[in-house]
C-alpha cells in the first residue's frame, strides 16, 4: 500500500510528536528506536497472531493477499456485504468530532502507515494544542513563536539590505531587529534616543508589511488556542484513591475540590470487567445520580451486593477492574466531567509488569481494597470547640451548650486519609 503522506507531513508529524513511523514492530517498542519492518500477520490454530517479516511493502501485500481468504462476492445492485474487509479506515462514516482511542493499558499505532490513522494533519496539531500540551508548554511554545518570528523577519530585513547594497555590520543588525520589534509593537518610536531614519525601500515595506500580516496571524491563532483552552471544563471533582468492597456493598467516595461549586443533575455510572464481560452496578439507592451536591460532606455511592446485584455472591477475585464515570452542571452552568477505574491488586493485570511499570514512581496505582470506609471528617459546632467526635464527654457537651454560638457548624475532611480503610477480613491477607 502506497504510502498516504509526504515527506514534508512525516517530518511535521514527528517535529509536534505524532505517529509518524511505519512498519511492523519486530521488536519491543520500550526499546529505543525499535525496529520496525514490512510483513504480514497470520493466526496460528490457538488464536496467537504471528508477524511474517518481508523486505517489501510489495512482498507483504502479495503474501497476505495469497494468505486471505477470498472475499465474499457481493449481489447485483446491493453493494458490499456486512463481512466484506474494510481496505482503509473510514472516518468520514461517523462524525469528524469522533475520535479514536487507543486501548486501555497503552495501546501503540503499527502498519504501513501511522499517519493513516488521522483525519488531518491540522485537526492532529489543532488537538495537540488545545488537549494534550501542558499549559506551561503552550505558553512556552507561544512565546518562542513570537521570537523566533521577530528573529526571522530581522534576518528577512538585513537580506534585504544586503541586496540593497548596504554595508552589513553590527550596526546594521542591530537597526533592523529593532525595526523588527517595533513592527510588532513589542517596543515603540517612544523609545528613549529613537532618532529618525531613512525611510524604507520599496521592498523593505513590502517585507515589513509580510511581517505585520504574519504576526497578526500568529497572534489570531494563539488567541483562538487560549480561548479554546479556556472553554475547556475544569476538574471540579477528585474519587478517592481506591475503592473499598465490603460484604455487604462496594463504596465509592467523590469530594469536590473547590467550595464555592455546587454541582447539579450529578448522574453516576458504574461497570465492573470480569474475563472480558461487563456488569452494570446500579446505586444502592436505585437511582442513576443525584439532583444537588454542596460538597459539605464528601459524596459516598454505594453498589448493594444484594440478590439484584450481578456480582452477588461472587468473590473481589472475580473482578479486574472496576470503571466510575460522573457528569454534571456546575453552578455556573459549565459540564463537570470525571471517571476514575480501579484495579483489583490480585488480578492478572495488577500482576503484569508492563503494568506495574507505569506506577514506578512511587504512585500506587488505584485499587480495589477489601474493607468499610473508615470516618475521614470531623465537626466544629462552635468557635470554642475542639473537634470532637462521638465519643466527646458528657462536660464537654455541657461546656459547648454555654458558649455563643457565632458561626455555622464547620466540617473538615482529612485529604491526607483519604485512603482510610476498616479491614473486615484480618485473617484474609489483604494488599491494604
Amino acid at each position: 500500500m502506497k504510502s498516504t503522506s509526504t515527506r514534508v507531513e512525516r517530518w511535521v508529524r514527528r517535529a509536534w510528536g505524532l505517529p509518524a513511523g511505519s512498519g511492523f514492530y519486530a521488536e519491543h517498542p520500550c526499546k529505543p528506536r525499535a525496529r520496525r519492518v514490512p510483513g504480514y500477520f497470520t493466526k496460528d490454530n490457538d488464536g496467537t497472531t504471528r508477524l511474517h517479516e518481508t523486505s517489501t511493502w510489495e512482498e507483504a501485500h502479495d503474501e497476505a493477499a495469497r494468505h486471505r481468504p477470498p472475499p465474499p462476492r457481493a449481489r447485483a445492485g446491493f453493494g458490499p456485504l456486512e463481512d466484506e474487509r474494510r481496505e482503509r479506515y473510514d472516518f468520514q462514516v461517523h462524525s469528524k468530532e469522533q475520535q479514536l482511542r487507543v486501548t486501555s493499558g497503552g495501546g501503540l499505532d503499527e502498519g504501513s502507515d501511522d499517519a493513516a490513522r488521522s483525519v488531518s494533519l491540522g485537526e492532529d496539531i489543532w488537538h495537540l494544542l488545545t488537549v494534550e500540551m501542558s499549559l506551561s508548554r503552550l505558553l512556552a511554545l507561544e512565546i518562542f513563536a513570537e521570537f523566533l518570528h521577530i528573529f526571522l523577519a530581522s534576518l528577512a530585513l538585513v537580506f534585504v539590505a544586503a541586496c540593497e547594497g548596504e554595508t552589513i555590520d553590527g550596526d546594521v543588525m542591530t537597526r533592523k531587529m529593532l525595526l523588527s520589534l517595533t513592527t510588532v509593537r513589542i517596543a515603540s518610536d517612544s523609545i528613549f534616543g529613537w532618532q529618525e531614519r531613512t525611510p524604507s525601500s520599496h521592498a523593505e515595506v513590502c517585507v515589513l508589511a509580510l511581517l505585520g500580516w504574519s504576526h497578526w496571524l500568529l497572534l489570531s491563532v494563539a488567541g483562538a488556542v487560549i480561548v479554546a483552552r479556556a472553554l475547556k471544563p475544569l476538574q471540579q471533582v477528585a474519587f478517592a484513591p481506591d475503592c473499598a468492597w465490603s460484604a455487604d456493598d462496594v463504596s465509592f467516595r467523590l469530594v469536590l475540590i473547590r467550595r464555592s461549586v455546587i454541582l447539579y443533575d450529578l448522574q453516576v455510572r458504574i461497570q465492573a470487567f470480569a474475563g472480558g464481560r461487563i456488569f452494570d452496578l446500579p446505586l444502592s439507592n436505585g437511582s442513576t445520580g443525584y439532583a444537588r451536591w454542596t460538597g459539605v460532606f464528601p459524596l459516598t455511592f454505594k453498589h448493594s451486593l444484594d440478590e439484584r446485584s450481578p456480582l452477588f455472591g461472587k468473590s473481589p477475585d472475580f473482578i479486574t477492574n472496576i470503571a466510575v464515570t460522573v457528569t454534571a452542571i456546575d453552578s455556573d452552568g459549565k459540564p463537570v466531567y470525571a471517571n476514575a477505574e480501579y484495579y483489583n491488586p490480585r488480578s492478572w493485570i495488577a500482576r503484569r509488569p508492563e503494568f506495574l511499570g507505569g506506577f514506578d514512581d512511587g504512585v500506587t496505582y488505584p485499587r480495589i481494597l477489601r474493607g468499610k470506609w473508615g470516618d475521614q471528617f470531623r465537626m466544629f459546632s462552635s468557635p470554642g470547640d475542639q473537634g470532637g467526635g462521638e465519643e466527646e464527654g458528657a462536660a464537654s457537651k455541657t461546656a459547648k451548650t454555654e458558649q455563643k454560638i457565632t458561626g455555622p457548624p464547620l466540617f473538615f475532611l482529612n485529604m491526607d486519609n483519604f485512603h482510610v480503610i476498616n479491614q473486615e477480613e484480618p485473617e484474609d491477607e489483604s494488599p491494604a
